[in-house]
């Protein structure tokens, strides 16, 4: 049903595109933001540069594509896919919003096309609606159950041949009696008692030929035995996923005297292959009514060890107690799990194995009966509740922002209380639910009455209904009504969460998986990544046979070409898999060979399939492998790191590690959650150029990972500057000062670094990622720095012994630190960058419950570190949520100061890279990638093989189009004008002077001349001759700056953003302060201080003292930290002043002092004061 509400004829679905994912912004956040882009139409050649609005629409930025190509107005539709992959953009989204565009490192490069010239490669067809759903031929276990309807078959028939020899000849019971033991066996080795009754009846008829009487009895005993056996067959198929049924059902007996004021009974039978027999009627004093339709039934099978006479859980079951609606009744055959148990909470439909049976199997007879779950009506019960008071609604509102998991039995009772006066201003929906004090039908008819009484604020509020604490069927319905409005780009972002909460659906039909399906017809990169998470959640053993159903549904759903492409992928992970293995299992001096080897199996594979996509991104096609480029890394697991041939021209290699022997499902949930966090800052205006690589676990224990280029870990930053690297100050600042002579470019490299570097403190502290040290940190040659391996996290450290490895709340050192405020010349760039990280972690904190619903929904997925509510615990305690923005900002500012001051991490650094300098240094043979597990990322040494002037644009100041060819084949180009390349030429002959370099063209020229054209053909020369020359100046860093480096604008920030400048010219001493005052309170927050000194001239040591005048008994003195030598120092501290009952005449005086010695002071007239603004006050050198 869910396919054909898609036909393949219906281009709007059915469109075989994969679309760039695409986030919508507010309008304001894109307004001041541009990009440089280069596009490529089949009417040039050469590709058209254009600058162009981040806020503008897809479609307006074709309509300029087109005037400019004189194309205008083209009678069919156009789009424009990303050069290098076979992504499009979305025509009615802003350019902005395309996350390719906003996250491109490097030129953005588009490609115009008419939608009549572009096949519908993934697209679903005719072929496809025609064929029909079976879901027995699409699951790969479907063997057992062929083979044993092909047994059933034959001995049924051996049965029938030896009933009718019997009755003809009188005088041989035991081959129809061995016969009907071979069915029961085929049948799960299932004796009934039927049978065991009807056999006892069968060898009991004395069979003497003379008496007819006789032969009539053994008629009746066989008719019965037969009788049983059809009641065994009709029990096994409707116990189990069985592709047979009887053709004729047999008559039930009537129904028992059972109703829904009846107490809760059934029979145990028999554990079938046990030599045991209980016909043992248990009564549970339940009454029927009284249990909720999703009620779950679990039967323990318990044994006496013989030796330590302890009792042990030796197997288990469980049934749904309302299957279809229905009260489960007749006999059931239940198969038994052996020995391994689960949690409560992980009872569920899914777990109950109908696949095969078990070697145990569970009989056990329910009385028959035909009663239907009644389900509850909703009804509002306010007896005499009273209206909460104005501090328990603030009370609430502080609750709001927990998990339901962390609350109190007190909070809850709160919460259920007041649950008419809670609404979506100041509580979630969630925790009043959650807080239901059961699941009886008085109050599930309370809850569905707040559940239709609801209004959300926000569809991702409903996430939280999809967790374990939630089986009602009816809220977890509403739930997916709100889900529903996410559009396909947002619902990606959140489906490895919506893959784990399927586990606790009632059924294969739930509304959340026909959502799931209904997305994947929408968007091929839906299907693509929920094909992935299906495919490994196989490995969860409970689950397996509940996501083998699932992602049959979806392979139906997708259609044949993409199913095609899903099994091109799985084929290349299994021989990635393989090459993995041998290459870790190869002795050092034979591991290189072998890899050379097991490569050409992946040459094979590409001859074979000619391309394929990459499970990482569908939207990345390769055609093969560069076997060269391709190596291993020298870390435990040995990872491969293969280079892809991008069948999509121009863009270069795509390269890839594939690692086997982690869990990368970890890696993958830190990376979703940081994303989130990044996509939250952004939706502020605030970008904090987080780099964000892909990861995708393909199995137990393997997976992919994104390689970002031009990257290079710090380790191997600290290894380049000698032995003592890690205790330098000044080691990150060489490293990019040599990268970026140019000082725009080199400023540029700066501000990437700084807020790239404040976003990854706030995410590594608030998820608690721990085994920091300099392998697992990252910087690109532009500036950004990322942390890669998330191996560990939630405050889950290595110890040595008792010491743990990881000291600091995060990683911010001296060095980073000395490189950001330039060796110290900029000191106030470090009071920006703490604002900068307590504005960031404020606005991640206003998301608290989001972060902690993603986290809870992750709960049962068998993570290593991820298991218990201590580890949601601990987030909820970073997050602070039921703090104020200057209480947090207070806190984070003290955080910031402890990983400053964490002299053990570079101790740690130091100690790391001498160790991977011994095991580098004793490497033999040495392996093709000599630095110890940087696994992740390709060092690419840049190289220009020609750069060409195609053109120009007749401007006041002329800019040539100059196409630059790398090495690797990578195209880009630049817009550079005559001064510019000048300025190039004069700098190299600065840093060259012995160099013979060419002749540069004069800038002068004779009247009447097509000057233009001239000096393209004397560039052109130049160039050629500059770039074919000696390596040592085509290689240099301001040749590759200079024609590589392409500046891109990303999102821009609003006026309340950081922005890094120069030094501030103003040098008088200052305090910045922010006042607020609320029911008698007077709140201060000393921010920081500029400009301050000793008499001397020296920097103080500072502290601030406060009185709040008059103050007659001298006792509103208050005093903050002292803050070590420093003529720039940052506090972030809170100064608080109670029963202060107005403002008017009273002065804040704050004094500064170093060691007793006088810095400077102020009087603050507070009737005056602008309340909650931050604001700057002059410091005076005496007190008034």
């Amino acid at each position: 049903r869910i396919r054909n509400a898609y036909p393949a004829f219906d281009l709007k679905t059915n469109t075989g595109k994969i679309w760039s994912v695409a986030t919508r912004f507010p309008d304001h956040i894109l307004g001041k933001s541009k990009f440089r882009i280069s596009v490529w139409t089949n009417s040039s050649p050469y590709p058209l540069l254009l600058t162009q609005r981040a806020g503008c629409i897809t479609r307006d930025l074709i309509v300029e594509i087109l005037r400019c190509t004189n194309r205008y107005p083209d009678q069919e539709e156009c789009l424009l896919n990303v050069c290098g992959s076979d992504e499009f953009l979305q025509n009615n989204h802003t350019l902005g919003s395309h996350e390719s565009l906003r996250k491109a490192t490097t030129c953005i490069q588009l490609r115009l096309h008419n939608t009549s010239n572009l096949k519908q490669s993934l697209a679903r067809t005719h072929e496809d609606d025609q064929r029909l759903f079976s879901v027995n031929q699409l699951l790969e276990d479907t063997c057992a159950w062929r083979l044993t309807r092909r047994n059933l078959v034959s001995v049924i028939m051996k049965y029938r041949g030896q009933v009718e020899y019997l009755l003809q000849n009188e005088h041989q019971v035991d081959n129809v009696i061995e016969v009907a033991k071979a069915i029961c066996s085929v049948l799960c080795s299932v004796e009934t008692r039927d049978i065991t009754d009807a056999v006892k009846k069968l060898r009991a008829v004395p069979l003497v030929k003379a008496q007819v009487k006789d032969a009539t009895l053994i008629e009746a005993a066989v008719t019965e035995l037969s009788m049983a056996i059809s009641c065994l067959i009709h029990v096994y198929s409707s116990s189990f996923d069985a592709n047979f049924q009887l053709a004729s059902i047999p008559k039930s007996p009537s129904c028992a005297d059972v109703s829904l004021d009846s107490q809760l009974s059934f029979t145990v039978y028999a554990a079938h292959n046990i030599p045991e027999a209980w016909v043992n009627r248990i009564n549970f004093p339940l009454r029927i009514k009284a249990l909720p339709r999703e009620t779950m039934l679990t039967i323990k099978l318990l044994g006496v060890n013989s030796a330590s006479k302890n009792t042990e859980v030796l197997a288990w079951t469980c049934s749904p107690l309302y299957p279809k609606e229905r009260l489960i009744h007749g006999t059931v055959l239940l198969s038994m799990t052996l020995y391994s148990t689960l949690t409560t909470t992980m009872i569920t439909p899914g777990i109950c194995s109908t696949d095969t049976p078990t070697s145990v199997t569970l009989q056990i007879d329910f009385p028959e009966t035909n009663l239907e779950f009644i389900k509850p009506e909703p009804e509002e019960r306010r007896g005499g509740l009273e209206e909460p008071t104005r501090d328990c609604l603030k009370h609430i509102t502080r609750l709001s922002c927990n998990s339901l998991l962390l609350l109190s039995e007190e909070q809850r009772r709160i919460l259920w209380f007041y649950r008419y006066y809670c609404n979506n201003q100041n509580c979630s929906l969630p925790l009043v639910l959650g807080s239901a004090p059961s699941w009886d039908r008085m109050t599930v008819s309370e809850m569905y009455t707040v559940l239709q009484r609801w209004r959300f604020s926000d569809p991702l509020e409903a996430l939280g209904l999809l967790t374990f604490s939630f089986p009602d069927q009816d809220i977890r319905r509403t739930a997916v009504q709100q889900i529903e409005n996410l559009s396909n780009d947002e619902l990606l972002e959140y489906l490895p969460q919506l893959v784990q909460v399927l586990k606790f659906e009632w059924s294969l039909e739930s509304p959340l998986v026909k959502l799931l399906l209904h997305r994947s017809l929408q968007s091929i990169q839906v299907a693509h990544q929920l094909y992935w998470l299906l495919k490994n959640a196989q490995n969860e053993v409970h689950f397996k046979i509940w996501y083998q159903k699932l992602l049959a549904a979806l392979q139906f759903c997708a259609g044949k070409t993409l199913n095609n492409e899903f099994s091109k992928e799985r084929k290349l992970v299994r021989i990635l898999e393989d090459i993995a293995k041998k290459v870790k299992a190869a002795s050092d001096p034979k591991r290189k060979d072998v890899l050379k080897v097991e490569l050409n199996r992946l040459q094979q594979f590409f001859q074979e399939v000619k391309v394929c996509r990459l499970p990482l991104n569908p939207a990345l096609v390769v055609q093969g492998i560069e076997a060269d480029a391709c190596s291993y890394f020298t870390s435990n697991a040995f990872p491969l790191k293969i280079s892809f041939i991008n069948a999509n021209a121009p863009g270069g290699n795509i390269n890839v590690i594939f690692k086997i022997g982690d869990d990368l499902r970890q890696d993958m949930l830190v990376l979703q959650i940081i994303r989130v966090m990044d996509s939250i800052w952004l939706q502020e205006g605030l970008d904090m150029q987080m780099i964000i690589y892909r990861c995708l676990s393909t199995g137990k224990g393997q997976g992919l990972v994104q390689m970002v280029p031009d990257a290079t870990t710090l380790a191997k930053i600290h290894r380049e500057s000698g032995l003592i690297g890690p205790l330098k100050e000044n080691t990150i600042k060489k490293w990019f000062r040599h990268h970026h002579p140019l000082e725009s470019s080199y400023q540029e490299a700066i501000r990437n670094f700084f807020y790239s570097c404040a976003g990854w403190c706030v995410v590594t502290f608030i998820l608690g990622v721990c085994d920091r040290h300099s392998d697992n940190i990252m910087l690109t040659n532009a500036g950004h720095m990322f942390h890669i391996d998330f191996g560990r996290f939630l405050g889950h450290a290595q110890t040595f012994g008792s010491i743990r490895r990881d000291r600091a709340p995060f990683i911010f050192t001296s060095e980073m630190e000395y490189f950001i405020t330039e060796g110290g010349k900029n000191p106030q760039r470090f009071q920006e960058f703490v604002e900068l990280c307590c504005r960031a972690y404020n606005i991640v904190r206003r998301h608290s419950q989001l972060l902690l619903k993603l986290l809870e929904m992750m709960l049962h997925a068998g993570l290593p570190e991820l298991n218990s509510i201590q580890d949601l615990k601990y987030v909820y305690d970073n997050l602070r949520p039921q703090d104020s923005d200057l209480q947090a900002t207070s806190y984070f500012t003290r955080k910031i100061k402890e990983s400053l001051e964490c002299f053990p991490v570079k101790l740690n650094n130091l100690i790391h890279t001498l160790v991977q300098m011994s095991v580098t240094a004793s490497a033999k043979p040495p392996a093709p990638e000599t630095v110890p597990q940087e696994w992740m990322m390709l060092d690419a040494e840049k190289s220009i093989a020609r750069a060409t002037i195609l053109g120009f644009n007749k401007k006041s100041d002329s800019l040539y189009l100059v196409q630059v060819v790398q090495t690797c084949n990578v195209v880009t180009f630049v817009e550079k004008s005559f001064d510019q390349f000048s300025k190039l030429h004069s700098h190299l002959q600065k840093q060259f002077p012995s160099h013979a370099l060419p002749e540069f063209p004069h800038s002068w020229h004779l009247p009447f001349t097509d000057l233009e054209h001239k000096r393209v053909k004397d560039l052109n020369l130049y160039l050629k001759q500059l770039l074919s020359g000696s390596r040592k100046l085509a290689d240099n860093e301001l040749v590759l700056s200079f024609f590589l480096n392409w500046s891109k604008n990303t999102l821009a920030e609003d006026s309340s953003s950081v922005t890094l400048g120069p030094q501030s010219t103003d040098h008088k001493p200052g305090v910045q302060l922010v006042i607020s005052y609320e029911s008698t309170r007077l709140t201060i927050m000393l921010k920081h201080m500029k400009n301050i000194h000793l008499p001397d001239g020296s920097a103080p040591s500072a502290q601030a003292e406060f009185y709040l005048l008059p103050d007659p008994y001298e006792v509103s003195r208050r005093k903050t930290r002292t803050a070590p030598k420093s003529s720039d120092p940052t506090y972030n501290e809170i100064v608080v002043y109670d029963e202060v009952t107005e403002l008017k005449g009273r002065i804040l005086k704050l004094v500064v002092k170093s060691k007793g010695t006088f810095v400077g002071a102020v009087n603050i007239q507070l009737s005056s004061v602008q309340l909650n603004e931050e604001k700057w006050y002059p410091l005076g050198n005496s007190v008034i």
